[in-house]
């Protein structure tokens, strides 16, 4: 096993839609003249000063340094196949955060969630698959070989 293996090219795509996920507007309201807008590191009123999300941001770091380690240990597959596993979770836990805070939210105004920045988590958990499958397909090659000696 070797590192340029396809299921490090899907992690690594993944990893690099959730980083670029946290520089991306989530949630935007309408609020009458005022927009308010949500991401991991930009919220708050459009054009005044702004703050990151913390529960957004948090997972997303999470997430993304999870993705790091699963890329690291490519030569233990049984820890690599669970590290990938709970990123898949956690994405599709930060997705779900995500349409919960366009819920609670709704009170204030027009809710949009049509966002480009938010395809990346869903392309992301799509890359995790990917991986998911590929680790799966190597640890079951090596124990197909370790049965031929």
């Amino acid at each position: 096993m070797v590192l340029q293996r396809w299921q490090t090219v899907y992690l690594l795509i993944a990893t690099i839609l959730m980083a670029a996920f946290a520089f991306m507007t989530s949630i935007s309201i309408q609020a009458g003249p005022q927009e308010y807008i949500l991401g991991a590191l930009v919220s708050g009123a459009k054009g005044s000063d702004t703050h990151p999300d913390l529960l957004l941001m948090v997972m997303d770091a999470l997430i993304i340094v999870i993705s790091i380690i699963t890329i690291i240990r490519y030569k233990n597959l049984k820890a690599q196949m669970s590290l990938c596993a709970m990123c898949i979770a956690l994405t599709i836990a930060m997705v779900l955060c995500i349409l919960v805070l366009a819920f609670t939210q709704k009170a204030m105004g027009d809710v949009s969630v049509m966002h480009i920045g938010n395809l990346m988590p869903l392309l992301a958990i799509v890359c995790y698959a990917l991986a998911y499958r590929g680790i799966s397909h190597d640890k079951k090659l090596l124990s197909d070989s370790e049965h031929l000696r």
